[in-house]
């Protein structure tokens, strides 16, 4: 796997978040992330995991 850069990581993850404010919505995108979650860089991983953000 690839190094991400900071901006990458940061950008995946300001787009989880506003796909999980609204659940309802976005409903079939969270399940696509959540099956791909293994692929997910481990440093979002640690950053969703700090917000105590879970899919």
């Amino acid at each position: 796997m690839g190094k991400f850069s900071s901006q990458e990581i940061e950008s995946q993850y300001n787009l989880i978040k506003m796909l999980l404010a609204e659940p309802d919505k976005y409903k079939d995108a969270i399940e696509a992330i959540k099956k791909d979650i293994a692929y997910m860089p481990i440093e979002l991983k640690k950053k969703l995991e700090e917000e105590n953000i879970t899919l």
